[in-house]
């Protein structure tokens, strides 16, 4: 919260904002958003402590900023009473008991009574989206408060890799972040830039306040935790980025008139320093780190971390596919899915009935954003090939069905 309290102070004496409109400011340099994660994936570094702590860190910040937007739009700018916190914290947690309780239990009926590669899931998790977006509207709140939540709730039900999350980030980038960016793009001005100082001066500000708190909180984390220099670099290239949150609230900020045309202008170019900045540290240090663990001895035995899935039938592909997903340590890793064919009169059609079981586990795979690769082999039991090609690819582990 160190950046929270100094600019909100130095919005309040260098730029004479209200207070309304120092904290609204200054919550949004909690915020942050991960965009250099792809980064952090091309180097092998998403177990790393550095990462995993910003992770944590952006769910509590991008929480916290957010209850702050909520309190400062409900509150209209003017006085608070005891009425005013009573219904907020009432609607606030009735909001957030329904999304964070709820969601995730119907969820879970819902995915295990959907067909696993069929568009119902994704159309359901963007349903309730919409009406958690809807009911926080009801309480009293911003919709991108609700959205939130849902995303929340939704975490720990929707793998992190399969075929879901990935129809959902390719929505998100190919629509509903154009269409967001489209919008405030729109509402800048260009010319106002051009002549008036007010908006640079407020880029200005915030952009050294965030940058500076960002870099001292980083610097303390590492300290405190003991993380190398290299590390400590990572938590701030990951962290400085302001993006999705920021915008939010610099456009409900404008919509309920705190913020003027200067702000927007000067929160745009922020974001734009901010997320050069954070990528350019994330390539620097994450680098360094992925040198430093590459010389690190590795644990013996070795493990390869491939992942064996044997799929028997196209109808068992999917989801012995979607385990394996789960269970594989990275995207380096790799997945084998295997079909064993039995020795017997009848193997020439099940090798050609072969091709169409591991076609379909490739297509699974793919869609899940995972590289797989088709083996069959030619064995006297099922037992015997899963047994065999675990130990010629060296698996970790084996996924497979069972039999009622």
């Amino acid at each position: 919260r160190l950046d929270e309290v100094l600019g909100a102070l130095g919005a309040r004496w260098l730029l004479g904002f209200t207070w309304p409109q120092s904290i609204l400011l200054a919550s949004m340099f909690a915020s942050h958003t991960l965009i250099p994660f792809p980064i952090i994936q091309r180097f092998g570094l998403g177990r790393n402590r550095a990462v995993t702590s910003t992770i944590g860190g952006t769910i509590l910040t991008d929480t916290a900023a957010l209850l702050v937007l909520a309190v400062i739009v409900k509150s209209g700018g003017g006085g608070v009473g005891a009425a005013f916190w009573s219904r907020l914290g009432l609607s606030l947690a009735a909001l957030v008991a329904g999304s964070i309780f709820l969601l995730p239990r119907l969820g879970c009926w819902f995915f295990r009574r959907a067909a696993p590669d069929g568009a119902a899931e994704f159309i359901f998790v963007l349903a309730m989206t919409f009406l958690v977006a809807y009911a926080s509207e009801l309480a009293g709140v911003e919709p991108i408060i609700g959205a939130f939540l849902a995303g929340l709730a939704f975490s720990p039900v929707v793998p992190g890799r399969g075929v879901l999350m990935s129809r959902l980030h390719f929505v998100g980038y190919a629509l509903f972040i154009p269409f967001f960016l489209l919008e405030v793009g729109m509402l800048v001005n260009p010319g106002l830039l051009a002549r008036d100082w007010a908006a640079w001066r407020v880029a200005l500000y915030m952009s050294a306040t965030v940058t500076a708190t960002k870099w001292l909180a980083a610097r303390i984390t590492a300290k405190g935790l003991r993380y190398s220099s290299a590390e400590g670099g990572l938590l701030f290239g990951l962290s400085v980025n302001q993006a999705a949150a920021t915008l939010a609230a610099v456009l409900v900020g404008r919509t309920i008139g705190l913020f003027d045309d200067a702000i927007l202008n000067g929160t745009v170019l922020m974001i734009l320093v901010t997320c050069i900045l954070g990528p350019w540290m994330t390539e620097r240090c994450g680098r360094r780190v992925a040198e430093l663990q590459a010389r690190t001895p590795p644990v013996w035995p070795p493990r390869s971390g491939r992942v064996l899935a044997a799929v028997g039938s196209p109808a068992g592909a999917g989801p012995v596919l979607d385990l394996a997903l789960l269970l594989a340590p990275d995207e380096d890793a790799g997945i084998c899915a295997l079909h064993v064919i039995q020795e017997g009169p009848d193997e020439k059609t099940a090798i050609a009935a072969a091709d169409r079981i591991l076609g379909s586990a490739i297509v699974r795979g793919a869609a899940g954003g995972a590289r797989v690769e088709g083996l069959s082999r030619l064995e006297p039991s099922a037992a015997h090939g899963i047994v065999h090609a675990a130990r010629e690819q060296r698996a970790s582990t084996i996924v497979m069905g069972w039999s009622d």
